[in-house]
């Protein structure tokens, strides 16, 4: 394990104080299921029509199943934590449900080329492995480049409060690698189906989606490492409400001294 040490991580404290806060992750968390509800509409639509018949294999039927669980668990996960005080009383869950959200957001994309109805054209065994694999790849992406972060942190690429998350040769060589690897599969996918370009142009969104989502995440992972590791890295509710009071009332001062100046 690499020796990641609190000291060497201040511009990732910053991030986390700022962008990754526990009230702030909520608008991603928000953006998140508006998305994926986009997807799911599909499913209740043709559910509400033709029911449960209309899925006609096993492997159709598992997949709205799983789909409709984890969509109901991502609405009850925001709905908890769009609560500020529940954001930072739980913030370290948070940090988990915050995987979460990347997974179901970077997965739920292919579901409208697995399912039926969800386009106009059938989706071949062979094909249905291709898209395996682009999400196997994905998954590879995102151990890869959670690896990678990590080491960033044990050597304390993360101690300047300018650092960037991608400055890194390996984080290029993943987004390289990715970018060969779906390519050649899209070939493949292309050579077997005769799609129309608004299926292709779904695939494209739903790989890039996919894979910013994987790479992304790496992140995610070590916010909730350095939540559960770190204590610095909690932000108590009372601690979070002094700041805001305080910042309030510098502003109402600014305000008032503005005035009585002109």
């Amino acid at each position: 394990m690499w020796d990641i040490k609190e000291k060497n991580l201040k511009g990732f404290k910053k991030i986390c104080r700022t962008r990754l806060s526990p009230d702030g992750i909520s608008g991603f968390m928000i953006g998140a299921t508006v998305f994926c509800s986009l997807m799911m509409f599909f499913i209740f639509a043709a559910l509400y029509r033709f029911g449960w018949k209309y899925y006609s294999q096993p492997i159709e039927k598992n997949i709205v199943a799983l789909e409709l669980t984890l969509y109901g668990l991502q609405l009850v996960f925001l709905i908890l934590f769009l609560s500020p005080k529940a954001a930072f009383k739980l913030q370290k869950f948070q940090s988990l449900v915050l995987l979460f959200f990347a997974f179901q957001t970077g997965t739920i994309t292919f579901t409208m080329f697995v399912l039926p109805g969800m386009t106009d054209y059938s989706t071949n065994q062979t094909t249905l492995m291709y898209i395996g694999l682009l999400i196997a790849g994905a998954f590879v992406a995102h151990i890869l480049t959670t690896l990678d972060t990590f080491k960033q942190a044990g050597e304390g690429a993360f101690n300047d409060e300018n650092s960037s998350f991608l400055t890194s040769k390996m984080k290029v060589w993943i987004i390289v690698g990715s970018a060969v690897y779906t390519l050649i599969l899209a070939i493949m996918i292309i050579s077997l189906n005769d799609y129309g370009l608004n299926i292709y142009f779904g695939y494209a969104i739903a790989t890039i989606v996919m894979y910013a989502m994987a790479m992304g995440a790496a992140e995610f992972q070590l916010l909730a490492y350095c939540k559960f590791k770190f204590p610095s890295f909690h932000v108590s509710w009372e601690e979070h409400r002094r700041k805001r009071q305080k910042y309030s009332k510098k502003n109402v001062n600014r305000k008032s001294k503005n005035k009585r100046l002109s």
